[in-house]
């Protein structure tokens, strides 16, 4: 007995083009969203650890010491270096994470093979970089600037910076985004600041009327540049 045969019928050319015409456009909706979402997820994760940078060095600092300028080694507290900014908090303030210094969405740590989980290494009392930390700095460049020598009373300040997005300008603004030293993480967009009380803000330049995002360490008047801020014979660590 021969079974009745049924159509089948598939879809049109026509069916076909519309699908894919209707999941294009849903994509140009939807995409320049997801991508706002993901660079917003970032933003918060880079506040977090230089959050935890500032805090870190609030606590090791007390209001009592503070890191100043000159080479890094083993027991030290003085640097020229983000390095040996890093491996002092390390050393001292048990915040020995390599992870913290480098943003997701930076250039720079696109060329960086692995990042770091440790800054650094102790063999007894005596205190080294890691392997994976100097590889990784020479590889690219730590997402924050900081100074030396820093204040004493730097803790607890809430016009005076402790670190920022890399390229912060003199004048207040971000250069365009990069990979060197003097290019920024996010552009124009804007930029982190850590502040001595810990406290970060996200700012897209420091020359916004109405807001004091420095305060002269002179008179305490208010200032667009961090300069003004920061003590007179401080200079910005080199990035390695």
């Amino acid at each position: 007995m021969n079974s009745p045969i049924r159509n089948r019928k598939g879809f049109t050319l026509i069916e076909l083009l519309t699908v894919i015409a209707i999941i294009g456009i849903l994509a140009a909706v939807l995409f320049p969203g997801i991508q706002g979402v993901m660079r917003s997820a970032k933003k918060n994760s880079a506040l977090n650890k230089v959050r935890s940078i500032g805090q870190a060095y609030v606590n090791w600092s007390g209001g009592t010491r503070n890191i100043g300028t000159g080479a890094w080694s083993s027991g030290k507290t003085t640097t020229t270096s983000t390095s040996g900014y890093a491996a002092i908090l390390a050393d001292g303030a048990s915040l020995d994470s390599g992870e913290l210094w480098f943003v997701d969405a930076d250039l720079a740590a696109e060329a960086i093979t692995v990042i770091p989980k440790t800054v650094i290494t102790k063999t007894g009392t005596t205190v080294a970089l890691s392997a994976a930390w100097t590889t990784a700095i020479g590889q690219g460049k730590p997402a924050w600037n900081t100074y030396t020598p820093t204040s004493r009373s730097l803790a607890g300040s809430t016009n005076t910076p402790f670190a920022w997005s890399r390229g912060l300008k003199t004048d207040g603004t971000w250069p365009a985004a990069g990979s060197g030293d003097a290019d920024s993480i996010w552009g124009i967009e804007g930029g982190h600041i850590c502040y001595g009380d810990g406290h970060v803000a996200f700012v897209k330049d420091t020359t916004t009327t109405g807001s004091d995002y420095f305060q002269k360490a002179t008179d305490g008047s208010a200032s667009a540049s961090y300069v003004d801020a920061i003590p007179a014979t401080a200079a910005l660590c080199t990035l390695n």
